[in-house]
């Protein structure tokens, strides 16, 4: 079984820098791994509306395509390329975007729900917002700070209504600003887990 990690958090944390990092460096540890970018950029690239001037069908596209990456990835195929990991850049927080701006969708929401129950992820992880400044990332994300803060409210509320299982990664030290310390905790759990199964 592929070993599927999943980074949440509000826009502008630093996930898709770290998806990088964790994919490179399990890769030097002779895991092979895929890195899954966050579909959003995707959606904007077809011309599609993202942040908040989306659609429903901008946001459900998001949703599936994300999901269908993750499914065309996990799973162990007697031809090239197979992965040991997956690290999902988003995951379930995509459904969070989906609520803020057009309420709740039942339809959306039960798709979340039993993608996380029939296809888990081994580890979530969620980032928490770091400094004042927003992390460009890719560029598709809103540079609205307030935007982002109320995002990161409404994806810890999500995870606890539904009580998703989620490791928050820590405030990173000052001396820190590449965010090594979270790195190393998602690569010695990740590695301690493979030793495992």
């Amino acid at each position: 079984m592929v070993y599927k990690i999943c980074l949440i958090g509000t826009h502008g944390t630093g996930k898709t820098s770290l998806a990088a990092s964790v994919e490179g460096e399990l890769k030097r540890r002779g895991i092979d791994s895929r890195f899954l970018r966050e579909t959003s950029a995707e959606a904007k690239e077809i011309g599609l509306q993202i942040n908040t001037e989306t659609t429903l069908d901008a946001q459900m596209y998001i949703l599936h395509t994300q999901f269908a990456q993750e499914l065309r990835y996990a799973n162990q195929h007697k031809n090239p390329p197979t992965y040991n990991a997956i690290i999902c850049d988003r995951g379930p927080d995509n459904y969070c975007y989906l609520k803020h701006n057009l309420g709740e969708s039942p339809e959306a929401l039960s798709m979340t729900l039993n993608h996380l129950k029939l296809f888990p992820y081994t580890q979530m992880y969620l980032l928490p917002i770091v400094q004042e400044t927003i992390q460009q990332g890719e560029g598709v994300r809103s540079l609205d700070k307030q935007f982002q803060q109320h995002m990161d409210q409404e994806i810890r509320a999500f995870l606890n209504q539904h009580q998703l299982p989620c490791y928050e990664l820590p405030l990173p030290q000052t001396q820190d600003p590449l965010r090594r310390e979270w790195l190393d905790i998602i690569i010695q759990k990740t590695m301690q887990d493979l030793k495992n199964k």
